[in-house]
């Protein structure tokens, strides 16, 4: 059945709401991430021997410390410079479609990726940094200092691979595997595996691992796990696509969640989507894809005589993306736009195109959830299938099937039923179950 009409009463959430996220985030985060990149530009000219090339870093800095104090002090936003890119034209329509907005005055969602844009012609218009990503040593380092739960998570796939465990076992321990599997996608950027149930084969196969897994989901306020399952296990041996949120750690565990996919036969290729410039400090581009690569076969960060278990899954991942190519990486200009998600079949319909054609979309992390529902303030009682209106589809478009896993760390959450709500207003006040990333949903539409 298609969705029911939206609700007219939900509108987006601006930064101006006094107690809102969204206002703490324009105040205080906004500058502090342009002095990240003022002081990653520092770093930057410390290696450099061109002296035109640190000139112009230097001009782009101070207009980076314009755009902190600009942020500070509330003014507002104007029209961003061409930069050769075809974007900044939606860009700038959107913004005159908004009115007179400030920084402390405006729409977070659109805000926040202005933002980012913005400081993208800075480089895109110049001539020594054009390819610099600024976030690319946060990127790395936080990889680097994750490098323990990257070589548990290798030590726990290798064995439940060589195990058999995704072919030799029952259609309810699959479903238990499949639920362990996207818990780690989902709590991937927690860094954090004790989170997991860390489950052997051995458990799997008792009582034990169901009462462990359903246990560990009690944070997930929003479980639409055992539909999604059904789902792809209806349409196995198809294309999966997982639109990617962060680098780091969180890369490396979509990573293992594509080679599940495909080890375990739910897909017969998987399609990464990434952005194609930087964006909220720590989303994948190409290049990070690779990077992650080197560094998981970088003997100085997982020694080679202790770890077998990286250096298998290292080669399974270069097989998989460099060599059969089951496992690819896609750009499009969508993805570092203004617009929501819903806007996609005007702004993008050959995008929408493609991913109706994928047995389901993956849409990892907190702006792309915000992106998929508007981030407007629906009521957390909301059905997941109202709030993301047209992607549903209707009688005449097929809609994307859709599987969102996100931890809450913004104030637009949907989906709860009532008794979750109560729970967790209680063990998590004051907006905390929504804000802090230790409660999360997984949310599933099957299109129609």
């Amino acid at each position: 059945m298609p969705c029911t009409k939206q609700p007219e009463t939900a509108k987006e959430v601006w930064t101006s709401e006094e107690g809102s996220m969204a206002r703490e985030t324009a105040i205080t985060r906004w500058p502090g991430i342009v002095q990240g990149m003022i002081d990653d530009l520092d770093q930057s000219f410390a290696h450099s021997e061109v002296a035109e090339q640190v000139e112009e870093g230097r001009r782009i800095q101070a207009t980076l410390r314009i755009i902190k104090n600009e942020i500070s002090q509330d003014k507002p936003l104007h029209p961003l410079m061409p930069d050769g890119r075809s974007d900044i034209d939606g860009f700038n329509a959107q913004l005159k479609s908004f009115g007179n907005i400030t920084w402390h005055n405006a729409p977070w969602l659109f805000a926040e990726c202005y933002l980012y844009r913005c400081v993208q012609t800075l480089f895109g218009r110049s001539t020594h940094w054009r390819t610099y990503d600024i976030f690319a040593r946060q990127k790395v380092s936080a990889f680097v200092a994750s490098h323990a739960a990257v070589e548990e998570l290798c030590e726990r796939y290798v064995s439940l691979t060589s195990a058999g465990a995704f072919c030799k076992t029952s259609e309810e321990e699959q479903a238990l595997i499949f639920s362990e599997m996207t818990e780690i996608a989902l709590w991937g950027n927690a860094t954090d595996l004790s989170l997991l149930s860390h489950l052997s084969l051995d458990q799997i196969h008792s009582l034990q691992g169901a009462q462990a897994i359903q246990a560990g989901q009690a944070r997930i306020v929003s479980n639409d796990m055992a539909v999604a399952w059904d789902h792809l296990r209806s349409n196995r041996g198809k294309r999966v696509d997982i639109v990617l949120d962060n680098s780091g750690f969180e890369l490396f565990t979509d990573l293992v969640y594509a080679l599940y996919l495909l080890d375990a036969g739910l897909a017969s290729s998987v399609k990464l989507h990434v952005k194609s410039i930087p964006w909220f400090v720590s989303d994948v581009m190409p290049h990070d894809m690779d990077v992650l690569i080197s560094a998981l076969a970088d003997q100085s960060i997982f020694p080679a005589a202790k770890n077998s278990s990286v250096r298998t899954l290292t080669e399974r991942l270069r097989e998989a993306y460099s060599k059969s190519g089951v496992m690819s990486i896609a750009e499009h200009p969508f993805w570092t736009t203004g617009y929501d998600f819903q806007q996609m079949p005007a702004v993008a319909p050959e995008l929408l195109g493609d991913l109706r054609g994928s047995a389901l979309v993956i849409f990892k992390g907190d702006l792309n959830y915000r992106k998929l529902v508007r981030d407007a303030n629906w009521p957390h009682t909301l059905p997941f299938k109202q709030a993301i209106g047209p992607l549903v589809g209707n009688k005449a478009n097929e809609g994307i099937k859709i599987l969102a896993l996100r931890t809450n760390k913004a104030d637009v959450c949907v989906g709860l039923d009532e008794a979750t709500l109560e729970r967790v207003e209680k063990e998590a006040p004051g907006k905390k179950w929504v804000r802090s990333g230790k409660y999360a949903v997984v949310s599933f539409s099957d299109g129609v």
